[in-house]
């Protein structure tokens, strides 16, 4: 499973695109699948303080046969939380009915100076 630590500063959208593949470079098919990004200040945490999916739009697949997808925080949304450290997974739902995670990491929100 992947690490993948995001940095944000609170006075700009947070926009960037991955390509979901194997270690090798070959791209993983999400054709169908959905996608969910949870956000809570500690993993065993009851509340989240973020929920980003393929659903509500922080997150969109863009090109599915090569694995690409968006993901998309917005400003208001990063600075309505405290600045510090999140913890966050990326889960995929393939057709199947599966639950596969795609990654975990940190999310740190900064203060950004134009906020």
């Amino acid at each position: 499973m992947a690490i993948v630590n995001i940095t944000t500063q609170n006075d700009a959208d947070f926009i960037r695109q991955f390509a979901y593949q194997t270690v090798s470079g070959v791209p993983i098919d999400l054709t169908g699948n959905k996608l969910r990004m949870g956000v809570r200040r500690h993993a065993e945490d009851v509340a989240e303080q973020m929920l980003l999916t393929t659903e509500n739009g922080g997150l969109e697949i863009t090109d599915a046969v090569n694995g690409k997808f968006t993901l998309w925080i917005k400003q208001d949304e990063l600075e309505r939380q405290q600045l510090g450290d999140y913890d966050h997974s990326l889960i995929r739902f393939p057709p199947t009915g599966m639950q596969l995670r795609i990654w975990s990491g940190l999310l740190t929100i900064n203060a950004g100076p134009s906020r």
